[in-house]
């Protein structure tokens, strides 16, 4: 009786077992959940002027609010907008010309002299919302010391008092692969501006990365005339990210309302020795010495 009953359990057993291990596996760990803050910076009154000599306002926050003391920053989209929270754009006069948000108690990769740190964020009045692939973040410590630098346009012939406002998305610290920001800039690391002639134009600079790793986001930031601005590695002739302008009517100009954005993990992978180049193509309708060619791009170690 014994035998009769142990040799159905086997032969159930020799069914069940090739399929143990399938079932053993465990599932795949859930994104990190993440919040989002809002955070407002300001105000600040841009004066008047005109369609050909707008109002301009320069500012510098030695002490920027970070959206948190300590946290890992997965997305971050910029605005500028009025009192009420609606966007201030060329519609009404106002521009977001470029702000940079740097982290004085970190140093830039490439320009480790920048008077603003490790430049972490940044855009131009495209207004760039990034977002960086499920797993990767900027991590924001406690200890962190945030500055800010904005420059505000204004085509009205009213002053206009706005806000640059950032959402930030982020999940707790240590919850993502931390994430360096790389700053590669036509204008070299002295000054971001540089002269343009009328018509097509091309301007490109290089750096040896000290840093190896995987590229997992970039995006780009030209003035009116960009046509597009790309990141290579030359070393293995790679192109990282094209960032092309999008153009529309604000206002009654010519202005840019998009630049490409490049995301995957990774976009390449980089070592340390490579030589990579950023270039910034430009059609511009008259000569210019004011314009910017950058890609900003953000590279997990190791």
């Amino acid at each position: 009786m014994r035998r009769m009953i142990l040799l159905p359990l086997l032969a159930a057993m020799a069914l069940i077992l090739p399929f143990a291990p399938a079932l053993a596996q465990a599932a795949p760990a859930a994104a990190p959940a993440t919040q989002t803050v809002t955070v407002r910076y300001g105000p600040w009154t841009i004066p008047g002027g005109s369609m050909d000599r707008p109002g301009e306002l320069s500012n510098r926050l030695s002490a920027a609010a970070k959206p948190c003391s300590s946290c890992d920053v997965v997305g971050e989209k910029p605005d500028l907008v009025y009192a009420d929270g609606t966007s201030a754009t060329m519609e009404t006069g106002p521009m977001l010309h470029h702000f940079v948000i740097g982290n004085l108690s970190g140093r830039d990769a490439v320009c480790p002299l920048t008077p603003l740190g490790d430049r972490l964020w940044a855009s131009g009045d495209e207004r760039t919302d990034k977002e960086l692939p499920s797993g990767y973040g900027v991590a924001v410590k406690n200890s962190d010391r945030w500055v800010m630098l904005t420059d505000l346009m204004n085509y009205s012939s009213e002053p206009k008092t706005v806000y640059i406002s950032i959402t930030y998305t982020y999940t707790g610290a240590g919850m993502t692969t931390p994430v360096r920001s790389l700053w590669l800039d036509a204008g070299g690391c002295l000054t971001s501006y540089y002269p343009v002639p009328a018509g097509p134009s091309v301007r490109s600079w290089s750096w040896r990365s000290t840093l190896g790793g995987r590229l997992v986001f970039a995006n780009g930031h030209q003035h009116v005339g960009g046509v597009h601005v790309q990141a290579t590695d030359d070393t293995t002739g790679t192109l990282l990210c094209d960032s092309p302008a999008t153009y529309d009517t604000m206002g009654g100009m010519r202005a840019i309302v998009a630049m490409g954005t490049c995301s995957g993990d990774p976009l390449a992978t980089i070592r340390a020795g490579d030589r990579l180049t950023v270039t910034s193509y430009y059609d511009a309708e008259t000569a210019r010495d004011d314009v910017m060619g950058i890609m900003h791009a953000y590279l997990a170690e190791g």
